[in-house]
């Protein structure tokens, strides 16, 4: 019973932003869902502890959204468009409270998938720019320049001023 009540909690402590982060992936509520239960699942059995657990919730949750694309293309289901945009309107309230925020995941969710991917694995899950590297196969200095788009992006899209 204790088994369970410590899974139940791991798992109520991080829904929340796996949720926030699956949705901006795939741009439902119902497979970011699916996708965030599905991904859980498989870290919880393939995670060994030898690193963080929130690092490895997020590989195998993007590994799982890039599995389930793949499986829908060759099946000749049509493929998630590289900006989603608008988010629909069942985004949950509960996860974004007010205009402001609506805002800024609206223009998050029109990023290129893996600016978009590297912004949330920073903002979200604290991950370092090494574990972001490690979880898309890229380097360093690529998530720095990535993230750097990502944030101009926004601020263009906010229509903030550049302070650099």
């Amino acid at each position: 019973m204790a088994d369970y009540d410590l899974l139940r909690r791991v798992y109520e402590a991080r829904r929340r932003p796996l949720l926030l982060y699956a949705y901006a992936l795939c741009g439902s509520r119902e497979e970011a869902e699916d996708l965030v239960q599905s991904a859980f699942l498989k870290a919880l059995l393939s995670y060994r502890a030898t690193g963080s657990l929130d690092h490895w919730l997020v590989k195998v949750l993007r590994n799982e959204f890039l599995n389930q694309r793949r499986d829908r293309s060759r099946r000749g289901e049509e493929d998630l468009p590289e900006h989603l945009a608008d988010p629909s309107p069942t985004l949950p309230e509960q996860l974004i409270a007010d205009e402001e925020k609506r805002r800024l995941y609206s223009a998050i969710a029109r990023l290129p998938v893996l600016q978009r991917s590297i912004l949330l694995d920073s903002v979200y899950f604290g991950l370092t720019d090494g574990e972001i590297a490690d979880t898309h196969h890229i380097t360093r200095e690529n998530v720095r320049q990535l993230r750097s788009r990502a944030k101009r992006r926004l601020q263009v899209e906010l229509g903030e001023e550049e302070t650099s």
